[in-house]
C-alpha cells in the first residue's frame, strides 16, 4: 500500500521549504502568487490532503512545550521564567522538557509534544542544523526558536549576537589595560561559545591582545572550581579571565578565594550571561549581559502574536545585542 503524501513530499516536488508549504496552506497572503501556484500544483499532482483535525485540536490547546538543553542552569532558569510569565499572562501553561544536549532525547520530547497536540513549542535546538523540527510544520504546530546560531530559521525566533558578545568582552578587558587574556570556553559542541570565539579572535587582532584558550567540559559552577587549578598550573597567571558563562566564572573565583588569589587584585574575571545572582556574589561579577528573562519574555510574546494572527502573520527574528555590566570582579591592570 502506497504511503499518503506528506508535506515534505509537496515541498520537494515544488522545490520550496516546508515553511513555505505551511504558509501556502495557512497564511497564503504571505506567499507570492507564483509560489502559491507552484505549491498548489504539487499538492494537486500528489493528492496531498492536510490533516484539518489535528490543526483544530492544536488551536484549542492551551499547552505550550519548552525544550531546553540543560536543567539546573541559571541562564535557562531565567529564560524559562520569562517565557512562562509572558505566555501565562494570556492563559497558556508551559511544560518543560530537557534534551540534555542529546538529539535523540530532543526528538523524543518533540514527538511527545506534537502527539499531545500542544498549541506551540519553543526550543533551543541541540544541533546547529537540526532537521527534526520539520515535524512541527507538518503537524501545524506553532514553533519558536531560541536560536543558537546566526541563521534565521523559517519560524519566529530570538537570538543573541554572540559574535558581538565575544568582541565587546575583549574590548572591555583591553580598555582596562589587560593584554594577556584567557578564554575559558564551553565544550567543542557549544555553538554559542564557538560564535563568541569569532568575536574574541577579531578583538584580539584589533586591540593587540594575547589570547590563550582552555575548554571546559561543561558550563557550571563545579566545573569552574575544577578548572581553576588547571589555570593556575598553566602559569603564569593571565591578566584577565573571560569565562564562557557566569556559573563557570563564579566557580573559578570561588576556588581562587580558597587559595588566596585575589580577584581583581591579581586577576580580573569577566563572566557571560548576567544571571540574577552574579551581582550578589562574594565579589560581584562583571559580565557580558544576555538578559535571559527579557529574551524569554520576547519569545513568549512572539508566539502569542502568532497564535492570534490572521493569514498575514510575518515571522519575526529578534536579535538582542549584548552589553557589558561592570561590577567588582574586574579592575584596571596595575
Amino acid at each position: 500500500m502506497q504511503n499518503k503524501p506528506s508535506l515534505r513530499d509537496v515541498a520537494k516536488e515544488a522545490k520550496v521549504s516546508l515553511g513555505t508549504v505551511s504558509n501556502v496552506l495557512n497564511r497564503p497572503t504571505t506567499v507570492s502568487e507564483e509560489t502559491r501556484k507552484k505549491v498548489r500544483q504539487a499538492i494537486d499532482m500528489l493528492g496531498f490532503v492536510p490533516n484539518a483535525g489535528d490543526s483544530q485540536k492544536n488551536r484549542n490547546s492551551k499547552l505550550v512545550g519548552l525544550i531546553l538543553p540543560l536543567g539546573q542552569n541559571p541562564f535557562y532558569d531565567e529564560l524559562a521564567q520569562g517565557i512562562e510569565d509572558s505566555l501565562g499572562k494570556h492563559g497558556y501553561r508551559v511544560l518543560i522538557g530537557y534534551s540534555r544536549e542529546d538529539e535523540a532525547i530532543e526528538l523524543q520530547l518533540l514527538n511527545s509534544m506534537v502527539e499531545a497536540n500542544f498549541r506551540g513549542i519553543i526550543v533551543t535546538p541541540v544541533g546547529a542544523d537540526n532537521q527534526v523540527f520539520d515535524k512541527f510544520i507538518e503537524k501545524n504546530v506553532r514553533v519558536g526558536f531560541i536560536s543558537q546560531t546566526d541563521q534565521e530559521p523559517d519560524q519566529c525566533s530570538v537570538s543573541i549576537d554572540q559574535v558581538r558578545g565575544g568582541y565587546i568582552g575583549i574590548e572591555y578587558l583591553a580598555s582596562l589595560g589587560h593584554r594577556k587574556i584567557m578564554w575559558v570556553s564551553g565544550p567543542d559542541h557549544h555553538h554559542q561559545s564557538n560564535q563568541r570565539f569569532v568575536g574574541i579572535s577579531q578583538a584580539a587582532i584589533d586591540f593587540g591582545i594575547e589570547i590563550t584558550t582552555i575548554n571546559a567540559p561543561s558550563l557550571d559552577f563545579i566545573t569552574g572550581e575544577q578548572m581553576a587549578p588547571q589555570i593556575i598550573a598553566a602559569g603564569p597567571m593571565p591578566d584577565a579571565i573571560f569565562a564562557g558563562n557566569d556559573a563557570l566564572a563564579l566557580g573559578i573565583m570561588n576556588y581562587f578565594h580558597k587559595v588566596g588569589i585575589p580577584v581583581p587584585g591579581q586577576v580580573s574575571v569577566l563572566g557571560y550571561d548576567n544571571v540574577a545572582y552574579a551581582e550578589s556574589a562574594l565579589v560581584p561579577l562583571s559580565t557580558v549581559s544576555q538578559t535571559p528573562y527579557q529574551l524569554g519574555w520576547t519569545m513568549g510574546s512572539q508566539l502569542v502574536f502568532e497564535f492570534q494572527a490572521n493569514d498575514d502573520h510575518v515571522h519575526q527574528h529578534v536579535v538582542f545585542q549584548p552589553k557589558i555590566v561592570e561590577r567588582s570582579s574586574t579592575a584596571v591592570r596595575k
